[in-house]
């Protein structure tokens, strides 16, 4: 009888061995990964889902009790100011900045009260409401300060420190006055027959936007003119580079450069964005049958309306839609009530529902809840702080 001989390789066991592990680990990763989009895809569509996990697992409610407060004297003349990391308090002539530790950095000395001002990232640009005098702040230091020749209406300061500050009180209706982060005066512009009602740097330094209106007439005539700043500097005849005349009653509100090349433009009843020389109408705030109480165009790379809308017999939500100015893209994110304010600056909008402010970001997802047991009075937001403010304490938080 012949000997049978097993030829068999003996790796062969062990390596069906480590192919079952490594087919357990396969599987293993594809369930976690189903098990996250599931639960992602839950998370955007289920509110309740989404409510619980924000509290439970990722801690974005925060209550009163939970945050370090400022204590505000509410016999004076008090104002609450947001910028860069600070929150300040503006005082009997000094501002007060704190860190949302509840550490107080500085004090500043100003003759302001009753204050007009911008924030721009590092920079606030402030001045007395009606005053001739401005000054320019650097995080803690008074980086320049002036008196300029006519009543300061409005101001606006770039990133880069370059200033746009409008004045009445002089022999034209409207001056605007341009300087650069030094404090050098750049140029004026005179307005003789027109008011201006807003005018801002671009955020290469190059331009200067501003909005003016005519009311002489038997209609209101808005108009947009952006001014090269090196050519009006130069006193050239052809330093208005572009001229836009609104609908006739159309009134522009306020105007912002979101970059270089993309100028918005905040009217009455809608959202104008001018990049290219060429202007378009990029969301209506008076579309038929929507309830729009709010929107704003100061975020970074994006604008939003809030939409009050029924959710009950006695029940109404309000709808945050917001636009991405780029592509043009909506999300929207629902607030459980009506809004009493909403707030924006940079990638954050805030909406105050009374004892209650949601915190969302532009791509339109929840970045904290904060509930209180009083009425909220106001809100300020800086570079990825907030102050929630009451008549006698401002509440300090992180976004």
């Amino acid at each position: 009888m012949k000997e049978i001989i097993n030829f068999q390789n003996p790796n062969e066991h062990k390596n069906k061995k480590i192919n079952k592990k490594k087919l357990i680990i396969l599987i293993s990763i594809i369930i976690v990964i189903l098990a996250i989009i599931i639960t992602s895809i839950v998370y955007v569509y289920n509110k309740p889902f989404r409510k619980f996990l924000d509290r439970y697992l990722f801690r974005k409610n925060i209550t009163e009790e939970k945050l370090i407060s400022i204590q505000l004297d509410y016999d004076s003349n008090v104002n609450v100011i947001a910028y860069n990391k600070y929150i300040c308090v503006l005082a009997e002539n000094t501002l007060k900045q704190y860190h949302t530790s509840g550490e107080l950095v500085n004090e500043i000395k100003l003759e302001v009260s009753n204050p007009v001002y911008y924030a721009n990232d590092k920079y606030l640009a402030i001045s007395e409401k009606g005053s001739s005098k401005i000054y320019i702040i650097l995080d803690t230091k008074i980086a320049w300060q002036k008196e300029l020749d006519g009543n300061v209406s409005k101001i606006d300061i770039n990133k880069d420190g370059y200033v746009a500050v409008t004045l009445t009180g002089t022999t034209h209706k409207s001056v605007i006055v341009t300087y650069d982060d030094k404090g050098n005066e750049l140029f004026k512009t005179y307005l003789a027959s027109t008011n201006a009602l807003d005018a801002t740097v671009s955020p290469d330094d190059k331009y200067l936007a501003f909005a003016e209106i005519n009311t002489s007439g038997t209609i209101i005539q808005s108009t947009i003119k952006i001014i090269s700043i090196e050519k009006a500097k130069d006193k050239e005849a052809d330093y208005i580079i572009y001229k836009y005349d609104a609908p006739a009653n159309s009134l522009i509100t306020n105007i912002e450069y979101q970059s270089k090349d993309k100028l918005l433009c905040f009217y009455d009843d809608s959202i104008h964005m001018i990049s290219n020389n060429q202007d378009e109408t990029i969301l209506d705030l008076q579309e038929k049958n929507l309830k729009i109480n709010a929107a704003d165009i100061k975020l970074k790379g994006a604008i939003y309306r809030a939409i009050e809308k029924q959710s009950g017999l006695f029940k109404a939500d309000t709808v945050v839609e917001i636009t991405n100015t780029d592509n043009r893209k909506k999300v929207e994110y629902t607030v459980e009530g009506v809004a009493k304010s909403v707030y924006a600056y940079g990638n954050i909008i805030a909406t105050n529902l009374g004892q209650e402010i949601e915190f969302i970001n532009t791509s339109g997802w929840l970045v904290k809840n904060y509930t209180s047991s009083q009425d909220i009075q106001g809100l300020v937001i800086g570079n990825g702080v907030a102050g929630i403010v009451y008549h006698d304490r401002v509440e300090l938080t992180n976004l």
